[in-house]
């Protein structure tokens, strides 16, 4: 009988509860669904725009293949200029390669734009920033290739390494061995942790 009474007496409080609350209870639920409708929305405008600038990328790559190199180029810039977390970096890169002759300054603006994105991963940037500096070597930046590569060298990036050898190889190639040794020091240091 104790159980029965139990059992009673919890479904009674249960529903006293829920007859004080139900307003409250009503609201929690109707945000619950609200918030997941609108997740959804979201997560599904997201994919859509991912595919359309898929789309848009891969439709670049065939103008440029087909010839139509300037439509190309406009559609791989305004792909850059989406700030998209993956196409955009990609676009940066097939910009480069197809167009070698195109202006360095602007090239450079590319990847500034990019490297602000921050929906983009920490070692991801990193890397960014690691053929931004190769980038500048062509064109006898240093002190921007010091700003570039300093920050990865002054942290704990898998990339840490190769910006330190890229600095090394980039003074050693215009004879400036004082340069260079700090950063083999640099490197050695490093590499005896």
């Amino acid at each position: 009988m104790t159980d029965k009474k139990l059992k009673s007496n919890l479904k009674d409080r249960t529903l006293s509860f829920v007859k004080k609350n139900l307003k409250t209870i009503l609201i929690i639920l109707i945000s619950l669904v609200v918030f997941l409708l609108i997740f959804l929305f979201y997560k599904n405008l997201q994919e859509k725009n991912n595919i359309k600038i898929a789309e848009k990328y891969n439709y670049a790559s065939i103008l440029i293949i087909q010839k139509e190199k300037e439509e190309g180029k406009l559609l791989l810039e305004s792909i850059i200029n989406d700030n998209h977390n993956f196409y955009s970096p990609l676009a940066l890169y097939l910009l480069m390669e197809k167009y070698p002759k195109l202006d360095s300054l602007k090239i450079i603006n590319f990847f500034n734009k990019i490297l602000k994105n921050n929906s983009i991963s920490k070692e991801n940037l990193n890397l960014i920033k690691l053929k931004k500096a190769i980038y500048l070597i062509n064109f006898d930046r240093e002190e921007l290739i010091i700003q570039t590569l300093n920050p990865i060298i002054n942290s704990d990036s898998v990339w840490r390494n190769l910006s330190i050898n890229i600095i090394i190889e980039y003074f050693l190639a215009k004879d400036q061995i004082v340069k260079a040794d700090e950063y083999i020091k640099l490197l050695s240091i490093n590499n005896n942790k």
